[in-house]
């Protein structure tokens, strides 16, 4: 699959900003809902009917989230809004409704779509783009109302010319891809030194900020810098001292080479630098400290995302269920489902393999799992997810 439908910076107007328990981007499921709802009314024409979309690449340009600043926190701005059907009239005039607080957001993004089928000639091609066009002015996306399209055009990613065309074109741009493996080998990590550990655990490892405390060891930095100059063996120590430091703080981790170079020379060291080391080694209610923030488990622009929903019912047939919006399709009860996201530059997809690996798709998996994945983690059979209503 080579050629794709590229929808660019489209520009949203109040689009939801929270998804599941993430906030400021909407959820993965927007995108291939609007890509859908595009291959549905493609089905339905004459001209285009043999036409498919299959899932959707989706590139940030800007976002603004619809908030103030109250003292220390921020808060999602308030609307004077009511649900239709919780309209009221009192003497034959219309209740004022509700404040309530939406989250909201203004962005521009744009899609890349794969499309499966047989596109013509340029004719053929300028009709596809108008419908499209026409299409996407008329629909929602993500519950926001779409403003203006800069372009849409049909790109070949199999010459590599388009590469560099494409990358222009998007720059600066930010593809979400996903980075559930990572949440997988951090969780077998942390299973080994704690079996009880689970994979909520692990997400807030990637999702929160965190800090710890380290005692003063300023003197003791300035020491072993000084003497890596003047022998091999200082200069090994010195290694093994920075590479201790780049890990949080923890008493019992300290390597053995540390504390045994300490104990053999307590006469021979300045005594400042002991006293130092010893409250390193044993730290008390006195003991001065710095904070330092414990870096997330993988480098990357990691962020916690939404990417489908997770069965809690069974699936009950149409119209078994009261109050349903559709009558025609079977519906179960769902929760949202949780993994990581990375934000990586367009300049970083060199290769069309890239770009492919970048779609989400729909996927569905046994035990009502509905999932949002990109080729590039369907492919990892061995991925599993955290089921807390086994």
């Amino acid at each position: 699959m080579s050629q794709y439908l590229l929808i660019e910076r489209i520009q949203v107007q109040n689009a939801n900003a929270v998804a599941g328990f993430t906030w400021g981007f909407p959820s993965i499921s927007h995108f291939l809902g609007f890509t859908h709802n595009l291959t549905r009314k493609l089905k339905n024409t004459s001209n285009f009917n043999n036409i498919t979309l299959n899932g959707c690449a989706v590139i940030a340009h800007e976002q603004n989230i619809l908030s103030y600043k109250e003292s220390s926190t921020n808060r999602f701005t308030q609307y004077k809004t009511t649900h239709y059907l919780d309209l009221t009239f009192v003497k034959g005039r219309l209740r004022d409704p509700a404040i309530n607080e939406e989250a909201k957001m203004n962005m521009k993004v744009s899609l890349l779509i794969p499309i499966d089928g047989y596109i013509g000639g340029a004719y053929e091609q300028n009709q596809l783009i108008e419908f499209i066009k026409k299409c996407c002015l008329t629909q929602r996306l993500a519950g926001g109302t779409i403003l203006n399209i800069n372009a849409i055009e049909l790109v070949d990613l199999s010459q590599k010319e388009n590469l560099k065309f494409i990358k222009n074109k998007l720059l600066p741009g930010f593809v979400l891809q996903d980075r559930s493996a990572y949440l997988k080998e951090h969780l077998l990590k942390l299973k080994e030194s704690n079996s009880n550990v689970e994979l909520l655990d692990a997400w807030f490892d990637f999702i929160t900020l965190k800090q710890a405390a380290r005692p003063v060891c300023d003197l003791i930095d300035k020491y072993f810098a000084s003497q890596a100059n003047n022998s091999e063996f200082f200069m090994q120590l010195n290694e093994i001292w920075l590479n201790h430091k780049e890990h949080p703080y923890n008493a019992k981790n300290i390597p053995i080479e540390l504390t045994d170079f300490f104990s053999n020379n307590v006469e021979n060291l300045p005594k400042n630098i002991v006293n130092q080391w010893e409250d390193y080694l044993a730290p008390t209610d006195k003991t001065t400290a710095e904070w330092e923030y414990i870096r997330k488990p993988n480098t990357g622009f990691l962020v916690p995302i939404m990417t489908g929903y997770k069965a809690i019912t069974k699936v009950f047939t149409a119209g078994e269920i009261e109050g349903a919006r559709d009558i025609e399709t079977d519906i179960a009860f769902v929760e949202a489902v949780h993994s990581v996201g990375e934000w990586q530059s367009v300049h970083r997809l060199k290769e069309s393999e890239n770009w492919y690996g970048s779609v989400w798709n729909y996927t569905y998996e046994k035990g009502g799992w509905y999932l949002c994945k990109q080729d590039t983690v369907k492919a990892e059979q061995s991925l599993t997810y955290y089921d807390p209503y086994q």
